[in-house]
């Protein structure tokens, strides 16, 4: 029986070998195929991982697709609650262009996608081989090793299967070509460094890959008007929704159709006045006056954007600062009883005429604005003009007293006091004297300090810009400079004056070439 034998120092297989270790080996022998070269472990495995990457890649758009198509179907069926804050204007045209733009990037991405897993589509035959032309924009841990043309692996061979570097033999016909990718749009999601050029790949034939996903589809037909979206611009403040509604009465009284507008000329010929603060008129004088309580509002939702829709309704506007009232400077023009804030009538601005929403009343003391409701709330054109007018140059001068008091603290006292007076003693004593005396220098060392702010106040409110009003509304409550914050004044209806409304038509009437056209 003939015995064959492995011997550990040779590297060929000698079938003739026999039982007798004395005998010599034969000198020929047999060659076979060699060991397995490791490249082909470390590129089934690298295969591997790049096919997962590839089916995982394929699921997360295609859950993206439906996604977006269920968000789409429920935004069309009107079920999908859209919310805006108040007044914001939306572009149609610019929506829909960005819709397209945003549906051409996800076919581009999903045919990105596609071009990966099929890459048989890029495969060049050659000598039982494919090479396969890889993309320039490839993550480095998406990359294949790279193979010499001797078949040894790279160092991006993963470490437990690396073994020693084998000797270099000479290059074959084949020499290596370097492929870059320039297409235009190669977007791939990874936060490492990407890698444009790439070495010639050998790899098995790439088996056929699945279908496209069905292609990413956005609506071109938009609604062409926002309401249909049931946007939400209604929001008041939270008092306004407490308020009750004005009586059946009062509402009865208000026109249905063909209400009468007043030209701004006639308001102002007819009540005359002063500006006394923002948005409420003053009417001075001894003589006469329509006004039982001399004043009326003039406003303009451009600069008041939570004025009453209709007449009839509440509202609220907004202020900076709050002047004196009235009645405290011209307290003998004021009817007794009544006040400048109670029932005053409001004409509000409607294209470029007034109109006669009733008479309001403030039922409230004003609330001042918090930093989010600032933000959210109120427009960014609404603060920019506060800004303007309180930076003007012709504002009046209560604004710049309450710039100053507000933005520059005044210095408060700390000095001394009158010492206590001791009822038992007829005369003062010495120690009282003394403190008194020491109140004294106390006293006029604050006049001088009130006198040095005073200047410098005035000097730096005169410099004021609306840079710096703006930063004011964005600052923080604690901050230095103060924080600039808007108020309320909360405007509840409580009459509509039906005489008063048929005295104003008919006294415009009387000029139709000057007002009525």
């Amino acid at each position: 029986m003939d015995l064959r034998r492995f011997n550990p120092t040779v590297n060929a297989f000698s079938p003739s070998g026999n039982g007798n270790e004395g005998q010599p080996k034969s000198t020929t022998s047999n060659q076979v195929s060699a060991p397995p070269s490791p490249y082909l472990e470390a590129r089934v495995f690298n295969l591997e991982e790049e096919h997962a990457t590839l089916c995982s890649d394929v699921d997360t758009l295609k859950e993206l697709y439906h996604g977006l198509s269920f968000s789409i179907d429920k935004l069309k069926k009107g079920s999908w609650p859209v919310n805006i804050g108040p007044f914001h204007e939306a572009d149609l045209t610019r929506s829909h262009q960005s819709a397209m733009q945003f549906k051409s990037e996800l076919e581009k991405i999903a045919s990105e996608v596609h071009r990966s897993v099929n890459s048989c589509a890029d495969m060049h035959k050659g000598n039982g081989t494919a090479t396969t032309k890889m993309n320039g924009s490839m993550p480095p841990h998406r990359k294949a090793p790279s193979v010499a043309s001797n078949g040894t692996v790279s160092k991006s061979l993963p470490p437990h299967l690396r073994r020693a570097k084998k000797a270099e033999t000479s290059p074959t016909n084949g020499t290596d070509k370097r492929i870059a990718d320039t297409s235009e749009f190669n977007r791939q999601v990874t936060h490492s460094r990407v890698d444009s050029v790439f070495q010639q790949q050998m790899v098995p034939a790439a088996v056929p890959s699945p279908p496209e996903s069905p292609t990413t589809v956005v609506e071109a037909d938009l609604p062409s008007n926002l309401k249909e979206l049931s946007l939400h611009k209604s929001w008041k403040p939270h008092y306004l929704t407490t308020l009750p509604t004005p009586r059946s009465d009062v509402i009865s009284n208000i026109p249905s159709v063909n209400m009468v507008t007043f030209h701004p000329d006639f308001i102002h010929n007819t009540f005359d006045g002063v500006v006394w603060s923002p948005g409420l008129r003053f009417v001075k004088g001894q003589g006469p006056c329509i006004l039982k309580n001399r004043t009326y509002y003039l406003l303009d939702p451009k600069t008041e954007p939570f004025l009453p829709k209709e007449p009839g309704e509440h509202g609220a506007k907004l202020t900076a600062f709050f002047n004196k009232a009235p009645e405290e400077e011209f307290g003998d023009l004021i009817a007794e009883g009544s006040s400048s804030y109670e029932d005053v009538p409001m004409f509000i601005m409607v294209g470029n005429r007034y109109v006669y929403f009733g008479n309001y009343s403030q039922t409230r003391w004003s609330d001042k604005l918090d930093h989010d409701t600032m933000i959210a709330k109120v427009p960014q054109h609404i603060k920019e003009y506060w800004a303007t007018e309180l930076t003007a140059t012709g504002r009046e001068q209560w604004v710049t007293e309450e710039l100053k008091r507000h933005l520059f603290k005044k210095p408060e006292y700390e000095g001394r006091l009158y010492a206590a007076l001791d009822e038992e003693a007829t005369v003062n004593s010495v120690k009282e004297v003394e403190l008194n005396e020491k109140m004294i220098k106390d006293v006029k060392k604050y006049a001088e300090q009130l006198r040095e702010w005073e200047r410098e106040a005035n000097m730096r409110v005169s410099m004021i810009k609306e840079d710096f009003i703006m930063k004011a509304f964005e600052r923080a409550d604690a901050d230095d400079p103060p924080a600039l914050r808007l108020w309320w004044e909360y405007l509840q209806c409580v009459d509509w004056r039906k005489d008063f409304y048929d005295l104003l038509v008919a006294l415009q009437s009387r000029a139709p070439e000057q007002y009525l056209k």
